[in-house]
């Protein structure tokens, strides 16, 4: 009988390879924002006010905008946690990390999705009202030029990342028959063997002899 596996297929290392890698950078991408936000939304204020934007305008994007960084920051960590632990469970075979790595790579291309649309669209971000366009203008001189691009690079990295543990994943599934103890031999039954009785000379003397006839 063959010995059971105990590796899991090639795709399925990668694919769990894929997931720590994704989840590493996610939050590493995070910190980043977080950073540049920091640093960036320390002339924001003035800068808007300097350029006649509105003041309520001014406190409600200051204040969305730092709060999307720390949000980010805060749900880059759980689904960083999450990816790590779903790598581990799918390495080790366990149905229910597979059934929840599907979910997440669906999440996760919507997610990209979206990303890559909000990323698309803040590059023409514009109003007509003179007010609104010197906050915008302010909001974006929060992060450095080439943070939009890396925006969309990031969101698709990850439509591609999701969509390639998802094709991995799916190349490696196999179903996993728990390990079965050999049955043992059992010898086959021999008859003890019979007793014999060694022949005597005088036949009317052996036990085996019929008895003599009645006078």
């Amino acid at each position: 009988m063959p010995a059971p596996a105990t590796r899991p297929p090639g795709t399925v290392s990668l694919a769990a390879a894929l997931l720590i890698v994704m989840g590493v950078v996610g939050i590493l991408a995070a910190a980043l924002h977080l950073l540049l936000t920091i640093n960036g939304l320390a002339d924001f204020a003035s800068d808007a006010r300097r350029f006649g934007g509105d003041p309520t305008l001014i406190d409600r994007v200051e204040g969305g905008i730092r709060g999307a960084a720390i949000a980010g920051v805060v749900l880059s960590g759980v689904v960083g946690v999450l990816l790590v632990s779903l790598a581990v469970g799918v390495r080790s075979g366990l149905t229910a990390a597979r059934v929840a790595t599907w979910v997440v790579c669906a999440l996760g291309l919507c997610g990209g999705a979206a990303s890559l649309a909000a990323g698309l669209l803040q590059r023409d971000l514009g109003s007509d009202d003179p007010r609104v366009a010197a906050v915008f203008a302010a909001s974006a001189d929060v992060y450095p030029g080439w943070w939009v691009a890396a925006g969309i690079g990031l969101a698709v990295a990850q439509v591609v990342g999701y969509f390639l543990v998802a094709v991995f994943l799916a190349a490696g599934t196999r179903t996993r028959t728990a390990p079965t103890a050999p049955v043992p031999t059992v010898p086959p039954f021999q008859a003890p063997p019979m007793p014999t009785v060694a022949p005597h000379p005088d036949p009317s003397r052996s036990p085996w002899a019929p008895p003599p006839p009645s006078r």
